[in-house]
């Protein structure tokens, strides 16, 4: 028993240490190839369509002609022959100012196993074009416009045949994502060229020509690791244990997201602390970030679904990040403008009122209490006295005159509006791991459970 514990316990510590995203550049992202390599008589252009996750969620309906929820080989082919004319008009070759025709030799298009049992598109084309001649020294310009309005990898390369010197390239001679098979380690942001210009010839390289270069630091990474948390609804059969530890390494998951540094949380601990708040307040701002999230994600599933066609989900992302940091801001220049009214006085932290009666030595005598002329004490709080009309209370900087009180300390009662803004900022943008969670559920029928481990 205690063998199986200590295995169950290893598999888990190695489950949370693993990455969230499947895709290295996102479960959103649209991701592109071109190679263009140049010959005596022709250019030939590499290129590759890399949809992640959700792209190809989304595209199943257009794939899935039968509408029999399954993706055949021929049905990937028509999908292919379908999208290859568009994607043809918005690549653009020229040559000397002139511009030239692309025809598709060949294509492939295949999918792949991704996350969560989500697959990912694949789409390979090969294209040529003529090049005409009787120029020593041409210009080409190349461009991309294809799905300029999503996110992803975009990446062009130039490659020269034997006998052609390609010189002053704007564009490297080498992959950095092995034909979008293998992508950097570190990525700072995926690279984004749309276009290219370069010159070739045939001749020797002019004078002061610079000529292609590779790419500084080149390093590929190894194969992508799998999503945990999207795995966990995509076991062949659940049984009470798997469900039971499905639930497991869905909360230690949760907890690893919620630990992981992060200035919203900063946020949350800064003003709970300034706030001087207890734990009923932390519960209650911990409950709205969670209800936050949970929607958050159940309704971008939703747009993924049946919006897509009108609303890109990773153009919400922006927004909805927007609208966080547009609420914690607010809360800011709430919590300044009090805490600045306090400091001068024009607002009091808190209002109390004290009554307090002195008792001389007599019939009324009282142990607790006594005074001498004016100088009153109280041995219910050892941190307060009274001389005459001015009581002074050290134990929260408070203080009375002529029968006011008042404090220089920030209000001791906390907002329960700012707690729910607070919340909804932390808690309003979605988490993609999840979301693919989500999706994966859908498209295994298993909505009930994916429910209960998105939660």
């Amino acid at each position: 028993m205690r063998t199986k514990l200590y295995i169950f316990t290893a598999i888990l510590i190695f489950a949370l240490t693993q990455a969230a995203a499947a895709h290295p550049l996102g479960n959103f992202s649209v991701n592109q190839y071109s190679r263009l390599e140049v010959e005596k008589s022709g250019i030939k252009v590499r290129q590759i369509l890399d949809l992640a996750e959700i792209p190809t969620f989304q595209e199943e309906v257009n794939i899935d002609a039968d509408k029999n929820g399954s993706l055949s080989q021929e049905e990937l082919n028509a999908y292919a022959e379908r999208i290859t004319p568009s994607l043809l008009a918005n690549l653009f070759l020229s040559i000397n100012n002139q511009s030239l025709g692309l025809i598709a030799a060949k294509k492939n298009v295949f999918l792949k196993e991704g996350a969560g049992g989500l697959s990912t598109l694949r789409i390979e084309w090969d294209l040529t074009a003529d090049v005409p001649g009787g120029e020593n020294v041409n210009r080409v310009r190349f461009e991309n416009k294809n799905y300029s309005d999503r996110i992803g990898w975009s990446e062009i390369v130039v490659n020269r045949a034997a006998g052609i010197s390609v010189f002053d390239s704007s564009a490297f001679g080498s992959d950095a994502a092995d034909e979008l098979n293998s992508y950097p380690q570190t990525l700072d942001a995926p690279l984004r060229e749309r276009s290219a210009e370069f010159s070739f010839t045939t001749d020797a390289l002019p004078e002061n020509a610079k000529a292609l270069q590779n790419r500084d630091g080149h390093v590929t990474s190894a194969v992508a690791p799998k999503d945990k948390l999207a795995e966990l609804i995509n076991v062949p059969r659940i049984t009470p244990a798997i469900a039971v530890f499905g639930l497991l390494l869905a909360f230690g998951l949760g907890a690893m997201h919620a630990m992981s540094p992060g200035h919203g949380k900063t946020v949350v601990g800064a003003y709970l602390v300034g706030s001087r708040g207890t734990a009923k307040h932390a519960a209650f701002l911990g409950l709205t970030v969670t209800v936050t999230h949970t929607l958050g994600v159940f309704a971008l599933g939703l747009i993924t679904l049946f919006a897509s066609s009108y609303i890109l989900p990773e153009k919400l992302m922006p927004f909805l990040n927007f609208v966080s940091g547009l609420l914690v801001f607010f809360i800011g220049i709430s919590l300044f403008k009090d805490r600045l009214l306090t400091a001068f006085g024009w607002k009091t932290g808190a209002h109390q009122h004290h009554h307090e009666h002195s008792h001389e030595h007599g019939d009324a005598y009282s142990p607790d209490e006594h005074s001498h002329g004016e100088h009153f004490h109280s041995r219910d709080n050892e941190d307060s006295h009274t001389h005459g009309n001015h009581s002074h209370h050290h134990d929260d900087f408070t203080h009375t005159h002529d029968g006011h009180t008042h404090s220089h300390l920030p209000p001791k009662e906390i907002s329960w509006k700012s707690l729910l803004a607070l919340g909804i900022s932390g808690g309003l943008l979605p988490c993609p791991s999840a979301l693919v969670l989500m999706l994966s559920a859908i498209s295994l029928g298993r909505v009930g459970y994916g429910l209960i481990l998105t939660l």
